[in-house]
Formats: C-alpha cells, structure tokens, sequence
C-alpha cells in the first residue's frame, strides 16, 4: 500500500511539474506579432447542486518580454463566497526544462479591499516571480469552491491584445434538466454537448491556434472581434435566496426579494422629513429637497460582505451609522421618498465611464452600481446616491446612456435606458480677449461655460480651497510662459441648465514676436 501511495504521488507530481513547454513547438504563424501565447488552458466548473459549484483552472502561457510579464504573476481572488485552493505554480525556461516551483509558503495573501471600501471580504492570492531570461513559460492550476451559483465564469481564450491560443477548453457539467444559459459572441460555435455520468451532462468548447489581436486606434475594443461566449445560470441560489435568472423579469424578482422590508424609518428621520416638506405640494419639489437631505446626512462607504454586495444595509442602519454603500444610500432615498409620498425606483446597473453595456437579450448578473429613478407625469428623475454634491436629477458619464434593471412597483424587473447628454447638450464656450503691447506681452482675460458632460468633468473645483484650485488651473492651462493672476471658479444650479464657469487672468510674456513693422504669434 505505501508503495502504491508512493508511486501514485510520484505520478501526480510528473503529470503537474513535469510538463514541458519548449517554445520551439509554438506554430510559427500564431507567434508572429505575441506578446504572450496561451500553450494549454482548461476551465472546468461542475453544478453540484443549486447553491454551490467547483470550478477548475489550469493554465499554461509563454512571456515573451515585458509586455507581457503581467501574464507570469498569478493573482486570484476570493471571498467568502469563493474558497481558493489547490495552488500550484511552475516556471519554465524557453526549452522546456523547470526554473522554479513555487512553494505554498511563497504565495502572499492580501487583503483585497481599495482605498474607498470599509467592510470587504475579498482576499487575493499572489506571487510575482524574479525576471526570469525571456522566453519562459508559466504553468499553474487551482480550484475554487463556489458557495452559490449566481456566477458562471466566462469562455475568453483570447483576453488581451497581442495574445495568441495554441489550445482553450471550457467544459461546464450540469445536471441533464438544467438549463445552462450562454451567449456566443463573434463566431464562437455552439457547444459539443454529451452526458457525463449519472443524471449529468457536459457542455464544452475548445479552440485552437488564434493568431494574436491587435486592436486599431477609437475601435469598439477587444470583445467586438474576440470570440467568447457570456455563461450564466437559469436558476440559482446566494445564502439562501433562491433567483431565477432565465428573464429579466424573474431576475428584478429575486433583487427585490432582497429588499423587502429594509424601508422601515425612525420616528425622529419621520419628523424631519415632515417638517423638511411642510408646505410643499409639489412632488418634484419634495423628491429634491428629501435628495439634498440624505446627502447632508450620510456618506458614501463601499461594503461588500458575501450576499451584502447585493443586499442593502436597511434604512435604519444608515441612520445609525451615517453612512452606507451605493446600495443603501439608494434604499434609505426610496425609503424616504415613500414616506413623503413620491414613488420611486430602485435601479441596477453597470458604472464606468468606459464600461461596455449590458446584453438586453442575455439576462445576466453584470451590474455593479444602484441608481434611483422618480417618475412622474412627463419625465424620469435618476438620482445618484453615492455623492454628497452631485446635482438633483444629473448621472454624469458614469451611469448615462446605458441599459439598466428596474425594480417594478410589482417586484419584478424591467429593462430600461439612462438618458443620453446630446452634443447640444455637452459645450464647452470659450471668449478670450487678448491685450498685446508692442513687445509681445500679453493680458489674457478669459471666460469658459461648461455645461452637459463638460459640466460632470469639472464642476466640482468649484468646490475645492483657492489653493488647490490654483494648482489645477497651472497644471491644466498649456500656455509655455504666464502667470496666473486672478481667477474664479464658480457653479450654477439656479435653473434648469447645469453650469460651471471658469474666470481666468494670465499675463503671458512673449506671446508674440516683433520682428520690424510686423508681429508674429
């Protein structure tokens, strides 16, 4: 027996460590123009029952120069709904033969919080090796355990510019009635489709020697040419809720299961808000000046506890503590405005100024920012929640123009659009008035309007001390030579247009060049 466990370990180790990787064997036409080549990666994830799954990775790529060094570093994250184990890391020179093998005892474990977020559970497992001599391969696999199944990793081969595949297999195994949900984008074939022991089936993909992307300058990006396809589940479970996944209707039900009763409000915020709207009649007018409020008497804190990333702090948690995340700031506005009287609703949806949009027709767990929309007769009010100077009813760049999931009146989920700021919309006015001597010094005056997107990148300098607000003005103006004389920087919301406006004085020396009769500038 202990010469079998022997042998049978010996095995093991050889099957792992003693891959080799010689670079000779990358085909010439997929290594012309990388980076980096992917040699072998597989991804396995098998539904063991409706709340957890295990998902497997291994992965094999060869680094070229420094480039791509960032493909040798392994780094994973997990949580408390993702437990990370089985960690083992290879390097390999450019003949195939063993660099290093990373010990267990070499991998960090950071604690993955950024410098906004307060309550956050997520942990990265890390190891950056030496600057091996280019090109070498590394090779790695592990394996997580998922305590719910609300998320299906993603088939992308190809992940990065540069990048070429000599071989990726993604296999998903399932029970036989389970409906699997994926979306194939940009030429990826259907899935082969066979049973994998009793009462499952497996699904995979598999491609082969992709020569490496390069994307062209203002192009839509790598996920409008790379195939890859989106998978995600039917039904699914997260601490105890249950979802349905398989329309966007049952989706907006399990996020408003979520929220009930966390709308709950103390008698003293109860007070306050009436005699905040004492007098005031007009639903727009209350909606307004209850936004205004919570953003005197809260402060945005990102908290991301296991199913917290998705479930709000209730009302009366954010009036104890003061402060909350997207999430609760959001719930505790809805909840005040439902005590005025003013309907609202609660909305997910993907952030990021340069953040791709959802797939309408492909429900999916893809958002990561809650929003509030007020309708009324003739129009929709978006409120964010998370700012204590953003303006009534303006998104901004980082939630407009985008789909999003509404939570409906009935509990359920709607699709629907953020509004677009129009090129009318988006101005930057300029009047400049140029004094010139006759040695070519210059008094400027200048007067810039922001309004629209222009508005959203700059209004809040007005804001900021005299000093800071100096520097911005050295480090932003591209004139060669001036100095900065008087200046102001101001915002107007007094009506329904958007405004800030920045008074300049420069004097400028040399601003032309005498030369005789005539000035050059």
């Amino acid at each position: 027996m202990r010469l079998f466990l022997a042998t049978y370990m010996l095995l093991a180790c050889v099957n792992f460590y003693g891959q080799e990787y010689p670079v000779s064997d990358i085909p010439a036409d997929i290594k012309k123009g990388a980076n980096a080549v992917i040699r072998r990666s597989i991804q396995r994830i098998e539904l063991t029952d409706i709340e957890s799954a295990n998902y497997k990775q291994e992965m094999a790529i060869t680094v070229f120069n420094d480039d791509a060094f960032g493909f040798a570093v392994f780094q994973e994250i997990y949580d408390k709904l993702t437990k990370i184990k089985g960690i083992n890391i290879v390097y390999y020179d450019k003949d195939g033969k063993v660099l290093k093998k990373v010990k267990g005892s070499e991998i960090q474990d950071y604690s993955y919080i950024s410098s906004g977020t307060m309550h956050d559970d997520s942990r990265v497992k890390y190891y950056e090796p030496e600057k091996f001599e280019y090109p070498f391969t590394v090779a790695y696999e592990y394996e997580y355990d998922y305590k719910s199944t609300m998320w299906f990793p993603a088939f992308v081969p190809q992940g990065a510019q540069h990048l070429a595949v000599q071989n990726a297999v993604y296999e998903a195994i399932v029970p036989t009635d389970y409906d699997l949900r994926y979306k194939l984008l940009n030429g990826l074939p259907e899935p082969q489709v066979s049973p994998s022991g009793l009462g499952k089936k497996k699904l995979g993909w598999e491609v082969r020697n992709l020569e490496p992307l390069k994307i062209e300058y203002r192009s839509l990006g790598l996920a409008s040419v790379m195939p890859h396809a989106i998978i995600s589940p039917s039904t699914f479970q997260m601490e105890g809720y249950k979802g349905d996944m398989s329309s966007w209707a049952e989706f907006g039900a399990w996020q408003a299961s979520l929220l009930q009763g966390r709308d709950v409000l103390t008698d003293k915020v109860k007070g306050e808000v009436d005699k905040l709207t004492n007098g005031t009649e007009d639903p727009r007018e209350k909606a307004k000046l209850i936004y205004e409020y919570m953003q005197k008497n809260t402060r945005y804190v990102s908290i991301q506890l296991g199913i917290g990333g998705y479930q709000p702090f209730s009302a009366q948690e954010v009036i104890t503590t003061g402060y909350g995340d997207c999430k609760a700031l959001t719930n505790y506005t809805y909840s005040l405005l439902k005590y005025a009287g003013v309907k609202s609703n609660y909305v997910v949806i993907r952030a990021g100024a340069s953040e791709e949009d959802v797939y309408t027709d492909f429900p999916n767990a893809r958002f990561n920012h809650v929003i509030l929309a007020v309708p009324f007769e003739k129009d929709t009010v978006w409120l964010e929640c998370t700012s204590q100077i953003m303006p009534f009813n303006f998104l901004g760049d980082f939630t407009d123009n985008r789909h999003a999931l509404l939570i409906t009146d009935e509990g359920k989920g709607k699709i629907v659009k953020t509004p677009k700021y129009t090129a009318e919309q988006n101005t930057q006015v300029r009047t400049v008035n140029i004094a010139l001597n006759e040695t070519g010094d210059a008094v400027v005056q200048s007067e810039t309007v922001f309004q629209g997107l222009q508005y959203d990148n700059r209004y809040y300098y007005s804001r900021e001390g005299q000093e800071d607000q100096r520097k911005y003005l050295l480090n932003t103006i591209d004139i060669p030579a001036f100095e900065l004389g008087n200046f102001k920087l101001e915002e107007n919301r007094s009506n329904s247009t958007l405004r800030y406006t920045e008074k300049v004085e420069l004097s400028v020396r040399k601003f032309g060049t005498p030369s005789g009769k005539r000035m050059f500038i």
